[in-house]
């Protein structure tokens, strides 16, 4: 593939949030990564003389025999896997208006995830979608490929105008067969069906980054305007300075918001609200200290 020139401004833009993810890694969030995601498996590390407390179910019965006294294997979790970003690249989020662009804050979340996983030794790879599969990137090893790849999605011009999951879901079902950590990075403007859903969630670890942009409050506060959906759903002319519309569309906003998170987790995915113009680091670091405690129950 032929290379171009990259635009400075991408590069001043990627080196910037790495400054940022890195020190939030530094910070925490390297550290909750570490005890919250688990690798693909176990592999067998030795045996050694049973102790109180151990599982019976790894007593090695063979050993335990020609030694007379209770053995049991110890194994180590295979910390390396994959980690797969779906990345949307479909209209409404390159025309998301807020205080900075939508695919902006999507790169942070690309690089403070990307540089927790990559410190332990994990594979970083990504899908960009919007109506199909436009973009495959295979998981590679190191910051480096992670820092390319952050400034490929910043300069990325490919993309339709709508989206649908549910092809990304099925392509990526056809091609990655070994089980990943897949963060699904979306205004969430068009969900997936149901059965994609639960079928991605079934084999993969599936974690919905709901990325929303906050248009609606940037609204003028008055006047009638004319709302058209990016993604060819429809024109609507609304009243903002009417106190009772403003508040109706920030509730089927809010709405639509919480059946999204209801069904993704009800079909085995998590999901986490995000504000593109506010912190993610946090919210990020949050998830993974719960995801660490549940993991050890």
């Amino acid at each position: 593939m032929a290379r171009h020139p990259v635009d400075a401004r991408v590069l001043a833009v990627v080196r910037a949030l790495e400054v940022r993810a890195r020190r939030e890694v530094r910070r925490g969030l390297g550290g909750a990564w570490q005890s919250a995601v688990r690798g693909a498996g176990i592999e067998f590390a030795e045996v050694r003389e049973y102790v109180v407390g151990d599982d019976a179910r790894t007593v090695d019965w063979n050993v335990t025999a020609r030694s007379g006294r209770l053995q049991v294997k110890r194994f180590d979790e295979e910390r390396e896997q994959s980690v797969l970003f779906l990345l949307d690249a479909s209209r409404s989020t390159r025309e998301a208006a807020g205080e900075r662009p939508w695919r902006e804050a999507a790169a942070e979340l690309l690089l403070l995830v990307g540089l927790a996983a990559a410190r332990v030794g994990d594979r970083i790879g990504a899908v960009f979608f919007s109506a199909t599969v436009d973009r495959m990137v295979a998981p590679r090893h190191g910051g480096h490929a992670l820092l390319a790849l952050a400034t490929e999605w910043l300069e990325w011009s490919g993309g339709s105008d709508a989206t649908d999951l549910d092809a990304t879901l099925k392509a990526l079902l056809q091609v990655r067969m070994q089980p990943a950590l897949v963060f699904v990075v979306t205004d969430a403007h068009a969900p997936p069906s149901d059965a994609l859903l639960a079928r991605a969630a079934a084999r993969h670890d599936l974690v919905f980054l709901a990325l929303r942009s906050g248009w609606l409050a940037q609204l003028p506060a008055k006047g009638r305007w004319r709302l058209d959906d990016p993604e060819g759903a429809g024109r609507f002319v609304v009243d903002l300075g009417s106190p009772v519309v403003r508040a109706a569309l920030l509730l089927r906003f809010s709405e639509a918001r919480a059946a999204a998170r209801a069904r993704a987790v009800r079909l085995g995915a998590e999901w986490l609200e995000l504000d593109a113009d506010g912190d993610l680091a946090t919210p990020l670091l949050d998830w993974a200290r719960r995801r660490a405690l549940r993991s050890q129950r």
